[in-house]
């Protein structure tokens, strides 16, 4: 375990906090600060209400992404900013582990991962061996076509350890409320995950300290929230703080 950070709700959020885009390179590698999540989420793979204000640049695996909550749910929202790192998506999906003992290890913890595709060879293969000496005309087109098809495969979650869902793999159309999406934007691959608090033992009204990663086929991303603000604070915080440490 090497940092303690807090990712908690912030009751009151600046009026410019999603009204500016940040350039993948001035952001820091570990996220900074608290962040409440925006109203009105649609679990869609489209970044539009989250203003591109992503909060950290993963630089080993060129994800930018973000971690936050608000009353009911804990989010996960990504991008892939190259077509290597999307390939490796595609064959393993991001995974995005709990722990709410605050152990720094994957056993009795939470893992949610998606998408789960069937033969995802056959698309991340095809990204592989076509785009590295691509031509912008046949190659675009060719690009299309294999978002397009991710897309429609992305149809299955990998749940483990959580004990009200038996099965390990799980639909998109699930349910018990885990809301997970892909699309593009351009190139890009963007990903959003949202998973009810009471399905991991976490609620806002009582705040505990848990520990969380965040993974794909290998590669790990990593976060550090030093806390700070609104209903936030270190070690248990206050009020609506969900209190976060990685492993």
């Amino acid at each position: 375990m090497r940092r303690i950070i807090t990712i908690g709700i912030l009751i009151l959020l600046s009026a410019s906090l999603f009204a500016q885009e940040t350039p993948a390179k001035k952001l820091k590698d570990v996220q900074p600060g608290n962040m409440r999540a925006p109203s009105a989420i649609k679990i869609d793979g489209k970044l539009g209400e989250w203003n591109n204000n992503f909060q950290a640049y993963n630089r080993a695996t060129r994800i930018v992404y973000i971690l936050c909550n608000d009353d009911k749910n804990l989010y996960t929202v990504a991008k892939s900013t190259d077509f290597t790192t999307t390939a490796k998506i595609i064959s393993g999906g991001i995974t995005l582990t709990i722990n709410t003992d605050g152990k720094k290890k994957s056993k009795d913890g939470y893992s949610v991962t998606f998408p789960v595709i069937e033969h995802p060879e056959l698309l991340a293969g095809g990204m592989s061996n076509r785009f590295e000496n691509r031509n912008a005309g046949a190659d675009t087109e060719l690009m299309r076509t294999v978002h397009q098809r991710t897309i429609l495969a992305a149809k299955q979650i990998k749940v483990l350890g959580i004990k009200s869902i038996p099965d390990t793999i799980i639909s998109i159309y699930n349910e018990h409320g885990i809301k997970t999406a892909i699309n593009f934007d351009g190139a890009d691959l963007t990903f959003e995950m949202a998973i009810p608090l009471r399905l991991i033992n976490l609620t806002v009204d009582n705040a505990r300290e848990f520990a969380y990663n965040v993974t794909l086929t290998g590669f790990r991303v990593e976060g550090r929230n030093p806390g700070g603000g609104g209903g936030g604070g270190h070690g248990g915080g206050g009020r609506n703080a969900l209190d976060f440490m990685d492993w």
